[in-house]
This record gives C-alpha cells, sequence and structure tokens, in this order.
C-alpha cells in the first residue's frame, strides 16, 4: 500500500516505478486503486499490460 496525506504527493509515480521494475524482471502484476480518480488505472494499465482494479466496490 502507497499512500501520502494529500494528493500531488508522487504516489502514481511511485506506484508506477514499483510496477515497471516488477514487469522488467518478468513477474506477473496486478495494481489496485481506491478512490473515483480513474487516470491512475490507466497508467497502471498501460504498464503492466491488463486493467487495473478499483476498490470502491468492496468497501
Amino acid at each position: 500500500m502507497i499512500a501520502a496525506p494529500s494528493s500531488g504527493s508522487g504516489k502514481t509515480l511511485v506506484t508506477c516505478g514499483i510496477l515497471q521494475a516488477l514487469v522488467n524482471r518478468g513477474l506477473k502484476t496486478a495494481s489496485f486503486k481506491c478512490g473515483p480518480d480513474y487516470i491512475d488505472p490507466m497508467f497502471h494499465s498501460r504498464i503492466i499490460g491488463t486493467r487495473s482494479k478499483n476498490l470502491d466496490a468492496f468497501f
């Protein structure tokens, strides 16, 4: 889990960097997001090659 007290603090950048590093090592990855933002999951999906999931429906 990556969290920060405010938006614009680099959470998406850190997440994308971690996902890319895992993909570069040949690992199968998945990403999940909470919140109404649907732009971040598009970035995640672009890196991992599959759909990123939003967890809001589970809470």
